[in-house]
């Protein structure tokens, strides 16, 4: 098992929709639009370990998902060709910052993307209680789509995780 948990690094939190002829083309234009160029995505859930950076934003990842790299990655999708789609993920932030964050996705059809996120909060607040952590706060994003006239919609939604190479948080850093 490598240690990530004891680096440093950052979790990018994107999302993105896409259109296409079958799910798994729908599904690619949707990582796509989340500048999830071509990854081969390692599925992990739940936590971001601390020292990392919770960065809410999509725009430099096209420059580390490129090349068919294998990253771990948090995510949830709806697809579908007759109804809309929603997709939420929530990062609940740690009040203590030597514990994990932890990450909640929600992912589903004819829902609207303030109720995905609803749901995404709402299991962030159970999980948090049931552990007996203490929330500061929380970074989200939801994406929405209809299906487009005999295509399939994807709402994509995923927290990326690139761990820096040169830190250890073991080592106080």
């Amino acid at each position: 098992m490598y240690d990530w948990h004891r680096k440093t690094g950052r979790a990018y939190i994107t999302s993105g929709t896409g259109y296409g002829k079958t799910e798994l083309s729908a599904f690619d234009a949707a990582e796509l639009d989340a500048n999830i160029i071509s990854t081969n995505a390692i599925k992990v859930s739940s936590f971001v370990p601390p020292h990392w950076k919770i960065v809410n934003s999509k725009k430099d990842l096209k420059r580390f998902t490129d090349n068919g790299a294998f990253l771990p990655m948090a995510y949830a999708f709806a697809v579908s060709n007759t109804s809309s789609v929603a997709a939420s993920i929530s990062v609940g932030i740690n009040k203590d910052t030597t514990k994990a964050s932890i990450i909640m996705e929600h992912a589903d059809v004819n829902v609207t993307k303030e109720q995905s996120l609803e749901q995404s909060k709402i299991c962030i607040e159970e999980a948090y209680g049931f552990r007996g952590w203490e929330l500061d706060g929380s970074e989200n994003v939801s994406v929405e789509a209809a299906p487009g006239e005999g295509l399939y919609v994807c709402a994509l939604v995923a927290v990326v995780y690139l761990m820096d190479q040169t830190n250890d948080a073991a080592a106080g850093i």
